[in-house]
């Protein structure tokens, strides 16, 4: 009884080990995975380069060494054979960025050459080409915060809007 007891909890460990190891499988766009929109992005410069997380706002608390990407930490924007990775940041100061890792987690990274901030505003205007809706139904544009919803004629599924200006702080 014993030995069965033994190969038991053996088996549970594994699978349970099994699991919590196990990768998300990732698109472009994650914005799914995480649902928060925050103070802005974080760039990664080099995707192949390792990310050293940590827990607390000063980093001197090592929380992961080599945080591996679907696992220890989802990207928003994820296209690494592009060299395009970008995080969620909540928070930012001189010690520290605060970045979403999932669904209502977080961790922090230190600020360096490695990675770049930027504001929704920078973001949206400087490195976006163009956007498009996800469901113009469930998500229609408005013509600025908490205004009226636009109606634009004749605009087709895979159309795509140029952002011009970002007016207020709208996160």
């Amino acid at each position: 009884m014993k030995i069965k007891s033994q190969y038991l909890i053996l088996f549970l460990f594994l699978v349970i080990n099994c699991f919590s190891q196990s990768k998300i499988n990732l698109e472009y766009q994650n914005d799914n995975l995480i649902n928060e929109i925050g103070i802005g992005l974080i760039q990664q410069i080099n995707a192949s380069e390792k990310i050293i997380l940590y827990s607390d706002i000063d980093c001197k608390k090592l929380k992961s060494k080599d945080a591996k990407i679907g696992k220890d930490i989802i990207p928003l924007l994820n296209k690494i054979d592009y060299s395009i990775l970008f995080f969620v940041c909540i928070e930012k100061n001189s010690k520290s960025y605060k970045i979403v890792t999932s669904m209502g987690k977080y961790a922090y990274i230190k600020p360096s050459d490695k990675f770049i901030f930027y504001s929704w505003n920078e973001f949206l205007k400087n490195q976006v080409t163009s956007v498009e809706s996800k469901n113009k139904n469930l998500n229609p544009l408005f013509d600025k915060i908490n205004g009226k919803s636009v109606s634009l004629k004749n605009i087709q599924f895979d159309d795509e809007i140029e952002v011009i200006t970002v007016k207020d702080n709208w996160y």
